[in-house]
């Protein structure tokens, strides 16, 4: 969410940045997946869409799927600072009080030279600086 908000902040805003990047976050799930919440998704078909077509996703239908493959939940998640309220209606997108008004500041660098590069090495996880 850090870098979001610099990337924001350097595109001087949220309609500049919303032209060619959007942050989704799926409440309730594990960092890589998991959770109560609906982990289920296709990212891949909005961004070719995206791409391809020029049309941004303004939501992404995310869903719960138990072990026989049966859908026991599904809702939308809205881009960043956006929530999903639930209503008699379904769902509906509202601004997040909370990450609204977060303040995190970016520690990285926007410069070249500081890519990274991760990969096993004799079973543990090493990530190392990219050389030019």
């Amino acid at each position: 969410m850090a870098y979001y908000k610099a990337v924001t902040k350097a595109m001087g805003g949220t309609a500049a940045t919303e032209d060619f990047a959007r942050l989704f976050l799926l409440p309730g799930v594990a960092h890589c997946g998991g959770g109560q919440g609906p982990s289920t998704f296709d990212a891949l078909t909005a961004l070719v869409d995206w791409v391809t077509e020029g049309k941004a996703p303004a939501s992404l239908p995310t869903r719960s799927v138990a072990a026989d493959g049966t859908t026991t939940d599904a809702r939308p998640v809205y881009p960043f600072p956006y929530v999903a309220r639930h209503t008699h209606a379904g769902y509906t997108p509202v601004l997040s009080r909370a990450e609204s008004t977060l303040t995190l500041n970016w520690l990285g660098s926007f410069r070249s030279g500081y890519e990274t590069v991760g990969e096993r090495v004799h079973g543990r996880w090493v990530v190392t600086r990219i050389r030019a």
